[in-house]
């Protein structure tokens, strides 16, 4: 049962890990997305209204519970492409004012179960949801010409509680035409379900697009 509990709150944490606020920036690198190989944006000219047309990301999230026969942890991979995006981004000089901004998931997560270090469950599960249009506005503040820190939850309601609103770092960057806003984020947070304590521990490596409308 308690292995049952760990893997459903963990696999519930993947899946909002990108729609929560995290509270850490950690470093940030484009690579050949950023300006080169082929892009034509500017970074300096953001400002204007754009169409979502989707995100990457890949989650990596772990939850660790003591238990009579030790330490119980469960490790959950992640990684998807958005489907079914709607809505549209009007960023100004100091806001992203998201409208009607939504979007599918539908893929497979990996969840492996550890006791005391030892593995003794490894599981691929189905990772689907849907995150209706939603209506947000988050702060920005200009850092340089190529990165942002941003306050809030970044366009999509976060509807786990789990964590305060930012800030975190975007890295701008470009795809041809496309604009690509780049967050790669870690948190730690103690958690509590069904009087059982416990620490989650999340990263997050997710890539918002946009094309100027």
């Amino acid at each position: 049962m308690r292995l049952n509990f760990i893997k459903t709150i963990l696999f519930s944490f993947s899946i909002v890990l990108f729609l929560a606020s995290c509270q850490k920036e950690i470093s940030i690198d484009l690579g050949s997305q950023n300006g080169g190989g082929g892009g034509t944006g500017n970074n300096n000219n953001i400002i204007g209204d754009w169409d979502y047309v989707g995100m990457t990301a890949t989650t990596n999230s772990s939850v660790t519970v003591p238990s009579p026969a030790g330490e119980l942890k469960a490790v959950t991979v992640s990684g998807y492409t958005t489907k079914n995006n709607t809505g549209t981004v009007n960023i100004t000089a100091t806001e992203f004012i998201f409208t009607g901004m939504g979007y599918t998931i539908d893929t497979m997560s990996n969840v492996k179960t550890y006791l005391n270090g030892l593995l003794i469950g490894d599981q691929d599960v189905p990772f689907t949801m849907t995150s209706p249009p939603t209506n947000n506005t988050s702060p920005y503040t200009r850092i340089n010409n190529d990165s942002l820190t941003v306050s809030g939850s970044f366009g999509i309601n976060n509807p786990s509680g789990l964590t305060p609103p930012g800030p975190h770092g975007i890295k701008i960057g470009w795809s041809g035409d496309t604009l690509l806003l780049r967050m790669v984020t870690s948190f730690t947070q103690s958690i509590t379900q069904g009087g059982t304590s416990g620490t989650l521990d999340a990263t997050l490596n997710g890539i918002i697009k946009l094309k100027r409308r």
